[in-house]
């Protein structure tokens, strides 16, 4: 799961529009679209932020990693 895709789960879990987001975390809207549309990469102090506004730890918003053998 990409970034993007898990911050539309979580924001939707909040109920929480892109809008209402950007008021609470302080992150521009065109940022979150732009993480949400896989355009944009969030920075660390971006994703906490993020994080913070969602009420989860910012290691929630990284995109899964494939584990190679």
């Amino acid at each position: 799961m990409t970034t993007g895709e898990k911050l539309i789960l979580l924001r939707s879990q909040k109920g929480f529009t892109q809008a209402k987001l950007s008021d609470l975390s302080k992150v521009p809207q065109t940022t979150i679209s732009g993480i949400e549309n896989t355009t944009k990469t969030p920075g660390l102090i971006t994703a906490i932020k993020l994080a913070k506004a969602l009420g989860v730890d910012a290691e929630d918003l990284l995109p899964e990693k494939e584990v190679t053998k």
